[in-house]
């Protein structure tokens, strides 16, 4: 099935858009308020992502959305990279199969302005500015937090959104709770996994680790990857709280052949930890991090010959250390005032620099949120001072107007000024070695960003959130060619985003809900007036699916994605306008998981990229024991 819709329709929908919500919460406002004490209550999501402490979501003015380890439980995802590909708003570019380096979007930003972190540690590297989510364990996920678009006044360079993995706490029982899980997939894949948690007196622990060997679907297509991560936390009374931990990433990854024969290896290594001590007073939150990460990763290029010794080997290590400060205090015993500090030293050695390269950052901010009903306003602020990109100022306003005439409706709006600092590398690449033109005169990204959004149950059985979202990005960065014909990275004077989001989840029957989005993006060029291409974003994106879930431990659920990207080909044509259905069943009794996931479920021909086409469908399948 191709599915092709063009810019003025899109344009069309979104300019009506909010007439048509709006007539749909005035005309029933009046059943809502009858069937309000029918109304299924759900707990208030908490959100640390926003303000880096505990807020509930509906008081954030950022367009924020949680996803919990329930939730996570039903996607038939490996990795973080293809448990954020089924989230709307989050756009993952599908790359062949397991362990492949993929890019994430959101609201029409490069990937490279995407923060992702896990626990609040910074993984974006000074090598290329992106995050490979592939190479990060799911099953460690208590929540994943997204920011859909700017959060410079809490994070600093953030110019297009912030993906926060908050990992699951250590134990609280002293007999151990764990998991072991065992699968069998196609290209001869298998993987196992086992986590284990538990409290010995004053000291709660977790720990996790897996191992997925894939042949691939052709030559030179094997994955080998091993992850662990742990946790420890000791409780020391009236002095606080220490919370320590570390993860691993090791992968053996290659490419398959390529046309002419010639094929890559892509091993990588990455370790990240914290060590964190935190103690709550009468009316203040005191919290002091240790922050680290070191990712290695390599790139072995191989020619036609046959032979198994590389013609060129790229070497790139990124090292981050970072301490954080934060206080948090409750003015009128609900207002949130916090203030924080983060301090940085990120070195970069690779084999594109003649010598190995550093910057340091200082970041004071402020945020404060004030609650009077029927209005949550919230401020920020943040000074980041780099040692390579100079100054940045992030103010940010933004408001949330709750309809309490009208359960669970609320509109946000959010003005932030927003930047994204470029990867080290770009400064410093060696020409002779890189044959790319180095611009050491590159500027961050500057830009400012406006959303709105709103969202209601009108019914008790309907759910609808529409967001519009512009952000006029100042010393854009893109590619472009020199004088002589060379690429560079070049800043331009103007870009502008902007899009319109829509979703709706519906609970047809008991246990049964349907759900579906879609979204427009539009990166234009203001000066040159053209669509700026190779985005790693997508222009049009459309979901849909189903859960349904029975009393007897049944769950299936169905995740259908379309995504045309913003590419250009020279020589290759992508095949992206097209719906890739994944599917996971599971049968849960007492201690014992069955579970099925079907990818491609419809035998998609799909690539986003010429070389990396999506596999055709094949099948999954493992058992999952719980004590």
């Amino acid at each position: 099935m191709v599915l092709v819709i063009n810019k003025p329709l899109l344009m069309t929908i979104a300019r009506h858009l909010w007439v048509a919500c709006f007539i749909v919460w005035l005309t029933l406002s009046r059943a809502a308020g009858a069937a309000a004490q029918e109304q299924e209550i759900d707990l208030e999501k908490i959100v640390v992502t926003s303000y880096r402490v505990p807020v509930g979501l509906s008081q954030v003015s950022d367009n924020a959305q949680v996803t919990y380890a329930d939730e996570i439980e039903e996607l038939p995802a490996e990795d973080l990279g293809q448990a954020l590909s089924y989230l709307p708003g989050i756009y993952v570019e599908p790359v062949s199969e397991f362990g492949r380096a993929t890019s994430v979007s959101i609201q029409g930003a490069n990937s490279r302005q995407v923060r992702i972190m896990i626990d609040g540690i910074p993984l974006n590297t000074q090598a290329s500015g992106q995050v490979n989510p592939s190479k990060f364990p799911i099953e460690i996920a208590e929540r994943i937090e997204t920011i859909e678009g700017a959060a410079s006044s809490t994070w600093g360079s953030s110019l297009g959104g912030v993906i926060n993995v908050i990992t699951k706490d250590t134990g609280d029982t002293f007999i151990p709770k764990g998991n072991l899980t065992g699968s069998y997939a196609g290209y001869r894949t298998q993987k196992e996994s086992f986590d284990l948690s538990g409290k010995a007196g004053s000291l709660g622990y977790y720990v996790f680790s897996s191992i997925m060997d894939s042949g691939g679907k052709g030559p030179r297509d094997d994955v080998l990857e091993k992850k662990m991560f742990g946790k420890v936390s000791y409780d020391l009374d009236e002095f606080g709280k220490i919370n320590s931990s570390f993860g691993f990433s090791q992968g053996d990854v290659n490419s398959g052949e390529f046309p002419d024969g010639t094929w890559e290896a892509d091993p990588y290594r990455c370790q990240y930890g914290k060590l964190g001590w935190s103690k709550s007073f009468d009316n203040i939150d005191l919290a002091l991090d240790f922050k680290n990460s070191r990712q290695d990763i390599t790139r072995k290029d191989f020619d036609n010959t046959g032979t198994d010794i590389p013609w060129r080997t790229i070497n790139s290590r990124d090292v981050l250390y970072e301490i954080s400060v934060l206080s948090a205090m409750r003015p009128r015993g609900k207002d949130l005032l916090v203030v924080g500090a983060d301090f940085d030293l990120d070195i970069l050695k690779s084999t594109y620099l003649t010598e190995s390269r550093a910057l340091n950052l200082q970041a004071p901010f402020v945020n404060y949120s004030l609650r009077l009903d029927p209005w949550d306003w919230n401020l920020g602020l943040r000074y980041d001072h780099n040692s390579e990109f100079g100054q940045d100022l992030s103010p940010s306003f933004g408001c949330v107007y709750h309809f309490n005439r009208i359960p669970e409706t609320l509109m946000r709006l959010n003005v932030s000024r927003a930047f994204n600092a470029p990867p080290l590398l770009w400064k410093y690449y060696n020409q002779d070695l890189s044959g790319l033109t180095v611009n050491p005169d590159l500027k961050p990204e500057r830009a400012w960003v406006y959303e709105l959004a709103a969202e209601s149950r009108p019914i008790p059985r309907l759910w609808l959130k529409v967001s519009l979202y512009r952000a006029d990005v100042f010393d854009a960065i893109s590619n472009a060619k020199d004088a002589q014909g060379d690429w560079i990275k070049q800043n331009f004077q103007k870009f502008r985003r902007q899009g319109v989001e829509a979703r709706a989840k519906f609970k047809v029957l008991e246990g049964f809900n349907f759900f579906t989005a879609a979204a427009f993006n539009d990166v234009e060029d203001r000066i040159a007036k053209q669509t700026v291409k190779d985005t790693d974003s997508p222009r049009q994106s459309f979901n849909l699916g189903f859960e349904y879930k029975h009393e007897i431990g049944f769950n299936l659920y169905i995740n259908g994605r379309y995504n045309y990207w913003n590419k250009t080909f020279d020589d290759f044509q992508s095949k992206d306008r097209k719906f890739v259905f994944d599917l996971k069943a599971q049968q849960k009794i007492k201690h014992l998981t069955c579970f099925l996931n079907i990818y491609n479920l419809f035998d998609s021909n799909y690539c986003s990229d010429y070389f990396f086409p999506l596999p055709k469908r094949y099948f999954e399948g493992g058992v999952s024991i719980n004590w």
